[in-house]
């Protein structure tokens, strides 16, 4: 029996969950226990309640700071996705904490570049009594803009003095494995994950710093070994020489990967997209077996749905009392009229979810779990030069259902044209199931949870949690695509495609 645990309302929300969410009654609430919150979802409430009790006590005093997001600017590793936040926060504590050197343990301690701070512009905007959605050219150039924009904030380029640092951290720690090292290249600094490419005489290998909790990576690291091993396309892990996956050093583990060489792969051609979609459905078969060994912490967000529609459901509604605090903001006043729709959506979408054959499904899955990547894309394959698409950057996956990875790859590719692509829609479908295909009950279950509003949720996410300066035209694409979205998945779920 899957026990599906409620989500902890910290969001400020006035309403409790019984109230807000009548389907619980079908649920066994008698016998659920109280879920415990994970240290990143802590920080984002505690996050959020601080936002709440400055609109609530009226100190008019605007939060300074602005949270960025990085995003992984290399081929071989991107950090994962916003709704699976790593907990860097824990690790840079740890990392403060521990009183490495280059003499004594590692230069990791010195291992502290800092992104170039820019001034943030003030925007204006005009009254908005009747927000207008933008055209379809126009939402695309307000998405390219804004994409440009994210990437030269993100953009970081190390001193002499940082790379050679990381390059001294290196050479420290490739003396735990048997490689004669010719030189070493930094691949990727200025995150908590680093990465560094090692020339040795037969050939390069990879190093990688995992930006995971200790626990969750030894999961993560098992299990692309397994895959590996098992003759899945995933990087091998080259042992240490204390025959280990990794090596660790203060609070981060470290990884000695296979260095993939390839191409890049181009989601805007159809027969990439196809190539990419087929990858994922064999990630999917390769990683069934899967049991982490003994003593190995497992991670899995089998039965979980449930508590993130409530929990985004009661961050949408707590989102509410910020922008009433700004009533003058052209996206505080789209946001006021239009959330509530969405709200209600969100809801039903939770109770559709409980009447599909969601939990038998879980229950299914519970013997033979399958991995999610959870971070899949064009950024983390590689056209090998064998000819075949390799899978990298398995540090964020976990077990769930498969559905959840194409959600995830499908719903953000549709979303670049403000209308519902059915022909690419299918596209990615049949290449998927033309290696692993899914029931009808299955294709339904993915429907419902593609009705959940991702993409609005997103982007009043960035407004209201991370302080990013958003557009009130993005918020009117982002509700706009969202109905077509919901017309076209319910239809769907109605024929019983």
């Amino acid at each position: 029996m899957v026990t599906i645990l409620e989500e902890n309302n910290n969001t400020g929300s006035s309403k409790s969950s019984e109230e807000t969410f009548n389907v619980f009654s079908l649920i066994d609430r008698k016998n659920t226990p109280q879920r415990t919150e994970t240290p990143e979802e802590k920080a984002e409430s505690a996050a959020e309640e601080e936002q709440l009790n400055i609109v609530r006590k009226r100190k008019g005093q605007k939060n300074r700071g602005k949270s960025k997001s990085r995003k992984n600017a290399m081929l071989q590793f991107s950090p994962e996705s916003e709704e699976d936040a790593p907990e860097a926060e824990v690790q840079k504590e740890s990392l403060q904490e521990s009183s490495m050197t280059a003499e004594n343990v590692s230069p990791a301690a010195e291992v502290k570049p800092k992104p170039k701070k820019e001034k943030k512009k003030k925007k204006t905007f005009p009254a908005l009594e009747a927000p207008k959605v933008k055209t379809v050219t126009e939402g695309k150039k307000i998405k390219a803009e804004k994409k440009e924009e994210k990437e030269e904030e993100e953009l970081y380029v190390m001193s002499p003095e940082e790379e050679a640092k990381l390059v001294k951290l290196a050479e420290y720690i490739i003396t735990s494995w048997d490689v004669a090292v010719d030189r070493i290249e930094v691949i990727q600094g200025g995150q908590m994950a680093l990465v560094w490419k090692i020339h040795t005489p037969n050939g390069p290998v990879c190093l990688k710093r995992i930006h995971r909790p200790e626990k969750k990576a030894l999961f993560s690291i098992n299990a692309q070994n397994y895959l590996a091993e098992k003759g899945g396309r995933v990087p091998g892990i080259i042992r240490n020489k204390n025959d280990m996956l990794f090596t660790k050093q203060g609070p981060f583990l470290f990884v000695l990967y296979d260095w993939i060489e390839g191409g890049v792969f181009d989601l805007a051609v159809d027969p990439d997209l196809e190539v990419v979609m087929k990858g994922l459905a064999e990630f999917h078969l390769w990683s069934e077996g899967y049991h982490p060994p003994e003593g190995i912490p497992v991670f899995k967000k089998l039965g979980r749905w449930p508590n993130h529609y409530i929990k985004r459901c009661q961050q949408m509604e707590s989102w509410k009392l910020i922008a009433q605090s700004t009533p003058d903001n052209p996206f505080s006043q789209l946001y006021i009229q239009e959330i509530d729709y969405f709200i209600k959506q969100g809801r039903e979408t939770l109770e559709r979810l409980m009447n599909s054959k969601y939990v038998p499904w879980i229950e299914q899955q519970s013997a033979n779990p399958t991995l999610c990547h959870q971070d899949y894309g064009a950024g983390n394959t590689v056209l090998g030069q064998d000819g075949k698409i390799w899978v990298i950057d398995l540090d964020t996956v976990s077990y769930d259902l498969p559905i959840r990875d194409l959600r995830k790859m499908i719903i953000p590719l549709l979303d670049t044209t403000g209308e519902w692509d059915e022909a690419r829609f299918q596209l990615m479908m049949n290449a998927y199931e033309s290696v692993n295909p899914l029931t009808d009950e299955q294709k339904e279950v993915m429907y419902i949870d593609m009705l959940f509003p991702y993409e609005m949720y997103d982007i009043a996410r960035e407004k209201f949690v991370r302080k990013t300066d958003m557009l009130p035209e993005e918020l009117a694409q982002a509700f706009e695509y969202e109905r077509i979205k919901e017309a076209h998945l319910n239809s769907m779920i109605k024929s019983g495609q």
